[in-house]
């Protein structure tokens, strides 16, 4: 035990010397490409640019692993030829920023040697604060790391004016079932039908009451939701409200996703299977998940071939995952909560809270069921619901709850019994 304790202490000892010949060197000099595809905004004299960084890039720009440590560096050029000075709120960014020394010592390594100039590299890259009139200003924001997309806003304070940017950018290199799809790739050479709220109300109720399973033949979980807005529009506010991207199903995001499971590590943008409206599975679909994907809350969307006051309407379904399960259909799969009405609940008021809700409503869909004698979806779990889809019609800017148009249509009962 004595030879053990002295054998121990002394690996230790050599592996703090081996590392502790680590010593942080910033670059002279770092590759610009992450420019070229900044995204850019303007209003008034004030242009804003912003874009994110890939692992590859964060770790040329800083020398250090920087996303491994959950920092994304949000890249920020301000070009203010305004007459007056801003201030950047970077609480806007991101209200948990870090500040650069707490970036640069997060990254540090066991035993990293000249930790006073790593601190003063992090904060020669920071973006300035103050912005004077007639000026360009760019650098970095330490912000929280987010896998799939960042949401963020570029707000500046000045003595005369306020100018507030909204940014949604993919994260570079994740692969996703994005929100970029236009009507005509989808319905080229149909015509899209524009309806009127009276329309809009008497096509969505024709709608087949499920989504199709696996097999595009059976019915899956009921169509409860719906969005109207842009692409665009429907991504942001989501992310806003930190629904994350779904990844595509591939052999490395399986895997993960098992490990997921069995180990209980959080993997935010875990891939969904497909399911079926319009004979092609959806579009795009997002999740808010828990400390393992066990258990989350999901949606799915779906391009109709309609549009509402010029904007793109989806249909789709959202459920929560409680646990997982054997299935005959597909060997493991999730079990979804039975009470499928308290999902809709959840997005309806993760939306409301957005701010970013011009109408909202309800209308008929799968059909009242009681949970004495449930529906079943495609992996045969039981569900009973009010039978009513919701409707959410998005703005482009935002409002109070009190301004939000609710549409007259059905009602939710007080209770499903």
């Amino acid at each position: 035990m004595v030879h053990q304790r002295v054998w121990s202490r002394g690996a230790v000892f050599a592996c703090a010397l081996a590392l502790g010949c680590a010593t942080y060197r910033p670059p002279a000099e770092y590759p610009q490409d992450f420019r070229a595809r900044a995204e850019t905004q303007s209003e008034g004299g004030v242009r804003v640019s912003a874009s994110l960084l890939t692992e590859d890039e964060a770790r040329q720009v800083f020398a250090t692993s920087v996303i491994a440590n959950e920092i994304q560096p949000i890249w920020i050029e301000i070009d203010n030829q305004d007459d007056d000075m801003y201030a950047l709120m970077l609480n806007s960014v991101d209200p948990e920023y870090f500040a650069p020394s707490e970036a640069a010592a997060r990254t540090r390594g066991l035993g990293e040697r000249r930790a006073a100039e790593k601190m003063e590299y992090f904060l020669e890259q920071h973006v300035p604060i103050m912005l004077p009139a007639q000026s360009k200003s760019a650098g970095f924001v330490y912000a929280n790391f987010d896998p799939g997309a960042k949401a963020f806003a570029v707000d500046l304070l000045g003595e005369q004016n306020n100018h507030s940017f909204e940014f949604v950018l993919p994260v570079p290199g994740f692969r996703a079932d994005f929100m970029t799809v236009e009507p005509e790739s989808h319905y080229e050479g149909q015509e899209i039908r524009e309806l009127d709220l009276a329309g809009l109300r008497a096509y969505l109720e024709s709608l087949p009451c499920c989504v199709l399973g696996g097999d595009q033949k059976t019915d899956g979980d009921p169509m409860n939701l719906v969005l109207v807005g842009t692409g665009d529009q429907v991504l942001a506010t989501l992310a806003k409200r930190r629904w994350d991207l779904t990844e595509t199903i591939t052999t490395g995001t399986s895997l993960r996703t098992a490990m997921s499971s069995v180990f209980g590590r959080r993997y935010r943008t875990s891939p969904v299977s497909p399911l079926y409206v319009f004979e092609r599975p959806q579009d795009a679909a997002l999740q808010k998940a828990r400390k393992t994907v066990d258990e989350r809350n999901h949606l799915r969307l779906w391009l109709a071939p309609v549009t509402h006051e010029g904007a793109p309407v989806w249909v789709g379904q959202i459920s929560r995952d409680i646990g997982v399960k054997l299935s005959s259909k597909t060997i493991v799969t999730h079990k979804v909560d039975p009470v499928v009405d308290e999902a809709r609940i959840y997005v309806l008021f993760d939306l409301l809270a957005s701010g970013y809700v011009k109408r909202a409503g309800f209308v008929k869909g799968v059909g009242y069921t009681r949970p004495s004698d449930p529906r079943y979806n495609y992996t045969l779990d039981p569900y009973f619901t009010d039978g009513l889809r919701v409707v959410i019609i998005l703005d482009e800017e935002a409002r109070g709850l009190d301004e939000i148009d609710w549409l007259d249509w059905e009602q939710m009962p007080a209770d499903v019994d």
